[in-house]
Order: structure tokens, then C-alpha cells, then sequence
């Protein structure tokens, strides 16, 4: 549960913005946890190929704007090169297979459930408290 005193943190900000908020730390957190070096650089999970950290997306499987359920789902959100995640729309076919391999099958059929429930709505606290969990994870 979340204290009082954070929630009020938050109070002059728009759902929409700590949307956006959240968004950023969450992307962050991918970058760093998916790094396999120090210099932050990572291994595309649609492409497979080695890329400079400069080049690194946090690419969603389902996309944030069709599926709002697993928009910040950490199983639907990995490094993505920009060729991949940009100019070929997700390169989705590779990305699943990888996706598969580095999840399991049981966690990837878990997160496409969530990922189909309709109508899915994000409310405030807990954008707030995902917020403050991914600061904390960002400082280790």
C-alpha cells in the first residue's frame, strides 16, 4: 500500500502525465535490466543482433496503444533495436519466438490473456505506485 504523503506528491499531475512518467522509468528500467555490458549496450529481441546502447528501444510486444493492460508489463516490454522497433513495426514474428524462449511458454500465454482484457483502465494510484517502485529500482 501506498503512503498518503506520495500520493499528495502526485496530486497536481494529470492521469495523462503520470502515464507518460511512468512510461519513461519503465523504459529506463528495461534498458538497464536487458544491458549486458556497462556501457549499456544490448542484444535486439526481435533481430538478435548486438547493438550500441544509443540504438536500444523498449519495444513492446503488444503494443501500448492497443493493449493499455500490459502496457507496463515487464514480460511485454524488451530491448529493440530502432530498425526493428521503428522501421519494421515490431519485426513481431522474431520478437515472439525470442520473446517465448526468454519467458517461457507459460508467462507468454499469461501475458496474452492479460493483454486481451477490454476496456482496461489505468487509474491513479496505481500509475503512482508504479512510479515510486520503478524509482527504487532504478537507484540500485
Amino acid at each position: 500500500m501506498i503512503d498518503a504523503k506520495i500520493i499528495l506528491k502526485y496530486k497536481a499531475k494529470t492521469k495523462g502525465q503520470l502515464v507518460e512518467q511512468a512510461q519513461k522509468l519503465v523504459n529506463a528500467f528495461v534498458r538497464e535490466r536487458d544491458a549486458i555490458n556497462d556501457k549499456g549496450d544490448f542484444v535486439c529481441i526481435s533481430c538478435g543482433k548486438y547493438k550500441p546502447k544509443h540504438q536500444c528501444n523498449a519495444g513492446h510486444y503488444f503494443s501500448r496503444g492497443n493493449y493499455p493492460s500490459v502496457r507496463f508489463d515487464l514480460d511485454n516490454i524488451h530491448s529493440q533495436c530502432i530498425q526493428c522497433n521503428l522501421h519494421q513495426h515490431g519485426n513481431l514474428i522474431p520478437y515472439r519466438e525470442r520473446l517465448i524462449r526468454k519467458i517461457g511458454k507459460k508467462r507468454f500465454e499469461q501475458l496474452e490473456k492479460m493483454a486481451y482484457i477490454s476496456h482496461y483502465k489505468h487509474d491513479r494510484i496505481m500509475l503512482i505506485e508504479l512510479i515510486e517502485r520503478m524509482k527504487k529500482q532504478l537507484k540500485k
